[in-house]
């Protein structure tokens, strides 16, 4: 399943929520599952990112969807990128 990264910037409103992160996160992890993905992980950051999400999803199309979910929320700024495994690369070059 392909695997997509987001790097996420909390905008104000985001951050004024940020006691509630642990419970807000899983919430999409729940929406993920029920569109057919699984998260990987979900990590606080220090620097230019506050959070970073990992997320396998059947397609694009998904993947996009959920980025649309959080979006709406107000939350989040993300910046998403499609992640490829050395196997997947492998295809590629064939």
């Amino acid at each position: 399943m392909p695997i997509y990264i987001s790097l996420i910037k909390w905008t104000d409103q985001g951050r004024s929520k940020a006691s509630s992160l642990p419970e807000r996160v899983g919430e999409v992890d729940k929406r993920i599952q029920a569109l057919g993905g699984r998260s990987i992980g979900n990590w606080l950051t220090i620097g230019r990112f506050d959070q970073i999400s990992v997320v396998e999803a059947p397609d694009d199309d998904t993947a996009a969807k959920l980025l649309m979910i959080v979006a709406e929320r107000g939350n989040a700024i993300t910046e998403t990128l499609r992640a490829f495994t050395m196997d997947e690369v492998r295809g590629l070059l064939d």
